[in-house]
C-alpha cells in the first residue's frame, strides 16, 4: 500500500508529519481522520483495501485540530493574511547565540497561542503558549525549506561530483546511484541558492553532505534487495522513476511557493 505525498510536499515543501485533520484522496471518495500522521495513513490504508485500491493520495491541506482535552481551536486565518503576518514578522527576524548553538529567532509581540499555530505550523498547543511566554520563535533548521535565488550550476555540480567522487570514493554502497546522488544534492543547493551563507564554501559542502546523506537514509533498506527486481521498468524504486520523482516533487514545491524567499527560508 502506498501514500502519495506529492500534493503535500507541493504545497507545504516538507513530508506530512504530526497532529491534525488529515484528507486523503481514495479513488473517487475523500476522506478525513484526525489523529496523528502515521495513524491517520493505517487508517486511510483500510479504507483502501475495502474499496479495492491500491494507493491513497494525502491532500495538501491539513486542517489542524485540537488536541488533549483544552477546547481552545486554532484561529481561521486565509493564506493572504497568514503571508502578511509572515512577511512582517520576517523584518523583524535577528540572529542570536543560544550556547554554541546560532539560530534566527522571529519576535511574535502579541500574538495569541493559537494564532502562533496556525503561521508557524506548531502542532502543539504547549509549545505554542512556550513561544508566547517567551516571545519569540526559534526558526527549526531540521525542516526541509527552500530559498531560491542565484547560483552558480556549474560550480553546484563541479562540489557535489568532488564529494561523491573524491570524497566518498571507494565508500559507497553498491546501490547506491552516484548520479542521482549528484543530482540530489545539486537540486538541494538550487533550494538554499538564496541563503546569504551560500556565500560562503563552508555552508555548500554542508548542504551537500546533508544531501548525500538523506539520500543513503532514505535508500537503506534496499541494501538486501535484488538489483534485477529494483531497476526493473516500472519498479518503484528504479533509477529513472527515483529521478523521476525527485524531479516531479521539486518542480510542483517550485511552483506552489509562490512567496518570498524569505518566506520560504522560515
Amino acid at each position: 500500500m502506498e501514500a502519495d505525498t506529492t500534493l503535500f510536499q507541493a504545497s507545504n515543501g516538507r513530508q506530512p508529519r504530526g497532529f491534525g485533520r488529515w484528507g486523503f484522496q481514495v479513488g473517487n471518495e475523500t476522506h478525513f481522520v484526525v489523529g496523528q500522521y502515521r495513524h491517520a495513513r493505517q487508517e486511510a490504508f483500510k479504507i483502501a483495501q475495502t474499496r479495492g485500491e491500491e494507493r491513497v493520495v494525502v491532500l495538501p491541506d491539513k486542517k489542524l485540530a485540537p488536541q488533549g482535552c483544552t477546547p481552545e481551536r486554532p484561529e481561521k486565518m486565509s493564506h493572504e493574511q497568514i503571508n502578511r503576518i509572515k512577511e512582517r514578522l520576517m523584518a523583524q527576524a535577528e540572529v542570536r547565540n543560544f550556547g554554541k548553538r546560532t539560530r534566527t529567532v522571529i519576535p511574535v509581540g502579541d500574538m495569541k497561542a493559537t494564532q502562533i499555530m496556525v503561521v508557524f505550523d506548531v502542532q502543539s498547543k504547549r509549545t505554542a503558549h512556550l513561544i508566547a511566554k517567551r516571545g519569540f520563535y526559534i526558526v527549526d533548521y531540521t525542516k526541509q525549506s527552500m530559498c531560491p535565488g542565484e547560483i552558480d550550476i556549474e560550480e553546484a555540480y563541479r562540489i557535489a561530483k568532488w564529494w561523491v567522487y573524491k570524497k566518498m570514493g571507494g565508500c559507497l554502497p553498491h546501490w547506491a546511484e552516484p548520479e542521482d546522488m549528484i543530482q540530489e544534492a545539486v537540486t538541494r543547493l538550487i533550494e538554499r541558492g538564496g541563503d546569504p551563507r551560500m556565500a560562503g564554501d563552508s555552508y555548500k559542502f554542508f548542504m551537500v553532505q546533508t544531501a548525500i546523506r538523506r539520500y543513503l537514509q532514505r535508500n537503506e533498506k534496499h541494501e538486501h534487495e535484488d538489483d534485477e527486481k529494483i531497476d526493473a521498468p516500472g519498479s518503484r524504486w528504479g533509477t529513472w522513476d527515483r529521478s523521476y520523482r525527485a524531479t516531479e516533487t521539486m518542480c510542483r514545491m517550485i511552483e506552489a511557493k509562490g512567496a518570498y524567499p524569505m518566506d520560504l527560508a522560515a
